[in-house]
């Protein structure tokens, strides 16, 4: 909080003395004309918006440390409401009509009490059936489209021999790509799989085009009996700040042994799990606050009315296949496709 305050002195300070010196140069040379108040005007603008982003967090973050020294779950409850008020959707921002369809795949895809229903296993059906709140990540990494997103399982199979046929007129290797599309028929297995893909199906893929990345996404979603909070970077910073990053690393006990927090992160970690349920990151050195599934990228046909999410879950992670019915988008099934 400390050093907040202090910088926001010192930068208030170099805004005085920027304005002092700019009419000061200006009333020697008699150039006051419209360059001098509207120069003047911005500066001011600055200020106000480093007071307003300096105001909230440190008495949020001031917050959260009285609610761990005094172990009062209330007061970590008044955090997250607090930070639920002041943090909304920006659906109605959305740049493009791409962006403005992502926001509603998002609100259908994002089921964390129904997990199942994204293709996880059963085992993680109750990850977050003690969370108060829901941490909902506020950017979206890329959105491609595609002319067509087949979906059945005759229309894929089709649509892979085809590419395999144009692409590898070598003998050998067609009939191992065939086979392994027969294969996938056969397991029940075989999913739109596209360009961007880090899969042996990726050469064969469904050409993809980028449509928009870096994308800022705050998706409205709403649950009768749990609060939403937006994971900005002012929260990941006070978040992390907080936690502090004591943690065993990665196969220090053993081969399978992901990072995990340790001391003074790990009793404050378990706190936080209180309101919601947060994870060390697998890796070891940063922590995964969003409450899962996290969307990475969204592809859309060109109609917008098929949808495919890439997603990830703790980690692992899959995709996701969605359809526009009757003017709503709607799971059709999901899996998942890799594990770090």
């Amino acid at each position: 909080m400390y050093i907040d305050i202090i910088g926001l002195v010192v930068l208030c300070g170099c805004i005085i003395i920027t304005i002092r010196k700019g009419l000061f140069q200006n009333l020697r040379s008699n150039r006051l004309g419209w360059l001098a108040p509207r120069r003047i005007v911005t500066l001011i603008l600055l200020l106000i918006l480093c007071i307003e982003i300096q105001g909230q967090s440190p008495a949020q973050a001031d917050l959260l440390r009285k609610a761990y020294s005094k172990h009062s779950k209330s007061l970590l409850y008044s955090f997250f409401d607090n930070w639920s008020d002041e943090i909304s959707s920006n659906e109605n921002e959305s740049p493009n009509k791409w962006v403005a369809e992502a926001h509603k795949v998002f609100a259908a895809f994002y089921q964390p009490l129904e997990l199942e229903k994204i293709g996880c296993r059963s085992d993680d059906k109750d990850l977050y059936k003690d969370s108060r709140y829901f941490i909902i990540q506020d950017t979206l990494q890329n959105i491609y489209m595609a002319d067509s997103i087949p979906f059945a399982s005759d229309e894929l199979e089709s649509y892979y021999i085809s590419r395999i046929e144009q692409k590898y007129p070598n003998d050998s290797i067609r009939k191992g790509y065939i086979k392994m599309v027969e294969r996938e028929k056969h397991n029940r297995e075989l999913a739109p799989v596209f360009d961007i893909d880090y899969s042996a199906f990726s050469s064969i893929g469904i050409p993809t085009t980028e449509v928009v990345s870096n994308i800022s996404f705050r998706p409205p979603v709403q649950f009768t009996d749990r609060k939403i909070v937006y994971l900005t970077s002012k929260y990941k910073r006070l978040l992390d700040n907080f936690l502090g990053n004591e943690h065993i690393d990665l196969g220090t006990e053993n081969i399978m042994q992901v990072a995990r927090s340790k001391g003074s992160s790990r009793k404050r970690m378990e706190f936080i799990n209180n309101a919601c349920k947060i994870f060390y990151g697998h890796w070891g050195g940063y922590w995964q606050y969003e409450t899962y599934p996290v969307a990475t990228s969204i592809v859309f046909d060109s109609k917008m009315q098929r949808a495919v999410v890439y997603y990830r879950l703790v980690y692992e992670g899959g995709v996701v296949m969605l359809e526009k019915l009757n003017g709503r988008w709607t799971i059709l099934s999901g899996r998942l496709t890799w594990i770090e």
